[in-house]
């Protein structure tokens, strides 16, 4: 089973990407202050956030799948978010 949750910090304001086909995707780096690192993450467009601007500076979890991807000369790993659940202030 390939699940994984991360707790972090949006840093920055996300790219917003569409396909070919038309649909949305959100691109994102959540940097997870406990490990001093950052993951990409990689969304299907979430309609009900339409100011993802405001959103930054706020914690949040993600849950999904790992993804591997080939980056020049060696692998990076992603996350390919099902959920995201924004945390209270």
């Amino acid at each position: 089973m390939n699940r994984a949750f991360f707790t972090g910090r949006l840093k920055s304001k996300p790219e917003i990407v569409y396909t070919p086909r038309g649909e949305k995707f959100v691109l994102f780096p959540l940097w997870v202050e406990d490990g001093d690192f950052r993951i990409d993450v990689e969304c299907a467009g979430d309609k009900r956030i339409t100011r993802w601007d405001e959103k930054i500076g706020k914690e949040l979890m993600v849950s999904g799948t790992l993804v591997k991807t080939k980056l020049k000369s060696s692998d990076v790993f992603k996350l390919r978010a099902q959920k995201i659940y924004w945390m209270e202030d």
